[in-house]
């Protein structure tokens, strides 16, 4: 009896997978991922990120653009609001939603963890696109109901200050030999000699204040258009490159630059979303 139970269930889940791919079919939508790749760029070459443990004060595998050492033990950051452009006009717009009970198109990228480097975007309209937008953070529609569920929760997500604050947009921690120390994080702590916390966030400008608005709203053309006519499974990559992070725009010199946990100290950060973050290809 059981394996009759086996059998049905099993036919159950293909024939809902089949619906599932009709009813996106006969709308003229499909599925999108979205990749975001962490690495680090070192002599004009992609390298896959790699993160040290808690407390490795010994193995430094990067240089920042001052030719100062470090590594990390921990990189997240949010990803939310994201739009797809074409040429002839095609247009698409994540669904965004945060309350109390739920939240929608907010996406915590953690190193740690590889699933949630991938993003499922559902009901694309077909066509061509060639551009796509997204913030790096969490704008005033995500805070001004307080602390959310789902990926905004404070609770699982350890990325939450406060109302004035919001949401830290993302951590980065670490390591330099040549960093002063009493950095404190989630991985670090003052005892360690060695240790750098970058915690970037704000959401809103407050004059004569120590609260600015760090979120960036950035937007990549892509070399090739990406095509959604329900075939396949397109997906866009995009990389985020760590090296970028502490010498684009602005250059961060670790001896006096390594604990950051107020939106005014993020600005050199934030401002370097644009170096760090990059369109790499398509997959069609």
């Amino acid at each position: 009896m059981k394996i009759y139970n086996f059998i049905f269930l099993f036919a159950f889940i293909v024939f809902a997978a089949c619906d599932k791919d009709e009813d996106l079919m006969a709308s003229g939508q499909s599925e999108v991922e979205i990749k975001f790749d962490n690495i680090a760029i070192v002599d004009g070459v992609q390298r896959q990120l790699t993160m040290v443990s808690p407390g490795d004060t010994s193995n430094f595998d990067y240089n920042n653009a001052m030719d100062q050492p470090f590594n990390i033990t921990l990189l997240k950051y949010y990803i939310s609001k994201i739009v797809l452009e074409g040429p002839d006009g095609a247009y698409y717009e994540d669904e965004i939603l945060a309350s109390a009970t739920e939240s929608k198109g907010y996406y915590l990228i953690d190193e740690s963890e590889e699933s949630s480097q991938l993003i499922n975007l559902e009901n694309v309209p077909y066509g061509k696109y060639n551009k796509i937008t997204f913030t790096v953070g969490v704008d005033e529609s995500g805070v001004s109901e307080g602390a959310a569920a789902g990926s905004l929760d404070p609770a699982t997500s350890a990325m939450f200050w406060n109302w004035n604050s919001g949401y830290v947009a993302m951590k980065m921690e670490g390591h330099s030999p040549v960093s002063a120390g009493g950095a404190s994080g989630n991985t670090v702590d003052p005892s360690i000699a060695k240790g750098m916390a970058y915690h970037v966030g704000g959401w809103k400008d407050i004059d004569d204040s120590a609260f600015v608005n760090n979120v960036r709203r950035l937007s990549y053309d892509f070399d090739t258009d990406l095509s959604v006519t329900g075939e396949g499974h397109p997906n866009v990559h995009m990389v985020f490159d760590v090296i970028s992070l502490f010498g684009g725009e602005n250059l961060i010199d670790f001896t006096g630059n390594n604990n950051v946990h107020k939106p005014s100290d993020g600005i050199p950060f934030a401002n370097n979303y644009t170096d760090a973050f990059a369109f790499d290809h398509i997959h069609q």
